[in-house]
């Protein structure tokens, strides 16, 4: 077996992969970001009329309202002397520079420069298109002539009545790829998480992993999984469930979980939650880590909102701790020749990060193509 080919054979390794190098079939490091895709910029009450300062794909942005209350993303950064434009102030549909008070509207074109009275057209912007979707606040970073909006994930749970939802953020100084990685790996709950989260034995439970396209999927089932009180009681459940976990990956910035639980017995309702994550690079080196929960059952059950929020914020700020662990021990030992030793069970894994590749690759020959 070649080196980074995945082993069909339960249990047994896998070769090995690069972290960093070039050369493999897998996204790593060394993958440029995906630029033609939707990433979540901001959860949607973040954004008023002061200006917000964010870092996506190594690229400085500020987000803010106009005077009507839509979201408009510019480069962070002045024409003119170069100032952060985070660091002036929103007068009406424009955004003001504080060095020099020049006007920007939210198409980045220049409105005006004071000193002068006109508006010079060569002096402008670029502006990012940006969707706002339920919670979240969705930046375009590919050609801004040319969005593609086939490529935004639609979420009905979030948008649609009938759902309740908690959401939280976590600043990661981590590379995304990892935090996809972790995603897709349910054999570390019962080991990084607790008995919250997983049993043991969970473990070797052996996910299904489709490819279709570049859309990678993943199911596992999980039995006799210990439940959250508060749920528990209002569900009916007289002890554990059988939980069914489904991951999908359509696109690099959105990670969508599908949790359905029902009694162990088989009988009774199913019960379904979404666990959505959006990591979007910040750098090379960290991530902006969004992640959101939505339930069809109790939506005014307030009880059950904390104990989600309670549950999200644990297990999701151990992954943050493990992977920052690993990008600290990465970046410390710059180490070309070290390659991680993969086993079986990152079959998921594997085949999310050559889907990512494949999408580089196709986004790089696309622009090539555009351009010529």
């Amino acid at each position: 077996m070649g080196e980074d080919q995945l082993s069909a054979e339960a249990g047994s390794p896998i070769e090995s992969r690069s972290i960093g190098g070039c050369g493999s079939d897998m996204a790593n490091r060394a993958t440029p970001f995906l630029e033609s895709h939707w990433y979540v910029a901001a959860w949607a009450g973040e954004i008023g009329t002061t200006p917000l300062a964010r870092t996506i794909l190594d690229r400085r942005i500020v987000l803010y309202r106009d005077a009507a209350g839509v979201v408009a993303a510019l480069a962070d950064r002045c024409p003119h002397r170069s100032y952060p434009l985070s660091r002036g102030e929103v007068k009406g549909d424009r955004i003001v520079c504080g060095y020099h008070g020049i006007e920007f509207g939210r198409d980045g074109r220049c409105a005006l420069v004071p000193s002068t009275g006109n508006a010079p057209g060569a002096l402008r912007v670029r502006a990012y298109p940006v969707v706002e979707q339920g919670p979240f606040v969705w930046i375009w970073m590919g050609d801004p002539a040319a969005p593609r909006h086939d490529r935004l994930v639609d979420q009905p749970w979030f948008t649609e009545p009938g759902w309740a939802h908690v959401t939280g953020y976590f600043p990661m100084r981590a590379h995304y790829l990892g935090l996809h990685e972790n995603l897709m790996d349910l054999s570390h709950f019962p080991f990084l998480h607790g008995v919250a989260v997983g049993k043991p034995e969970h473990a070797t439970a052996r996910p299904k992993v489709t490819v279709e396209g570049n859309v990678v999927r993943s199911v596992v089932e999980h039995r006799d999984v210990t439940v959250m009180p508060a749920y528990g009681r209002r569900a009916g459940f007289a002890g554990p469930v059988d939980r069914v976990s489904e991951s999908v990956v359509p696109t690099p910035a959105i990670h969508l979980g599908k949790v359905v639980m029902r009694e162990a017995s088989g009988r009774g309702e199913a019960h379904v939650r979404y666990i959505v994550h959006c990591p979007t690079p910040e750098t090379e080196h960290s991530t902006h880590y969004f992640w959101a929960m939505a339930r069809s059952h109790f939506i005014d059950d307030e009880d059950i909102d904390a104990e989600m929020r309670a549950l999200g914020e644990k297990a999701f700020r151990e992954d943050k701790a493990a992977l920052e662990a690993i990008e600290e021990l990465v970046v410390a030992e710059r180490d070309p020749a070290f390659r991680e030793r993969l086993i079986a069970s990152d079959e998921a894994g594997v085949q999310l990060l050559r889907a990512l590749a494949r999408m580089e690759r196709e986004d790089r020959a696309d622009a090539v193509a555009v351009g010529a």
